[in-house]
């Protein structure tokens, strides 16, 4: 494991982009049709906005997590845990803090998430 990597980025992947451009098209009509409606562009255009900035990025260092707009970095001695719900995104524990929803992150990717901060509590590794 010496040649993993020691940074990882989790989000959605750039070609969710391409639903989001139907959506947006699909809702051209509609925004078209009075102007009360104009508001209807604006949800394709926050669903493209989040498949952007949506990240988890793990370090040895710690995370940052960005659900859309705003990001946070915590360090791996400010996490207490994973809450893994049965619907929902998983959430971040933190120390002394209210969960944080991980919105870009998959279920199926927290293990290698976990791997980063394991070896990051374990300290450097000798050559």
């Amino acid at each position: 494991m010496a040649d993993a990597p020691s940074r990882r980025r989790f989000g959605p992947d750039r070609i969710a982009l391409v639903p989001v451009t139907v959506f947006l098209f699909g809702s051209l009509p509609v925004a078209a049709s009075s102007p009360w409606l104009t508001w209807v562009l604006l949800l394709p255009l926050g669903c493209a906005v989040w498949v952007w900035r949506a990240r988890v990025v793990a370090a040895r260092v710690g995370l940052e997590v960005c659900n859309g707009f705003g990001a946070q970095r915590i360090a791996w001695s400010d996490v207490e845990g994973f809450d893994v719900p049965r619907r929902g995104p998983v959430r971040l524990l933190r120390v002394g803090a209210r969960p944080l929803p991980l919105t870009a992150l998959a279920r199926r990717d927290l293990p290698r998430l976990l791997e980063i901060g394991t070896r990051a509590a374990s300290g450097p590794t000798a050559p």
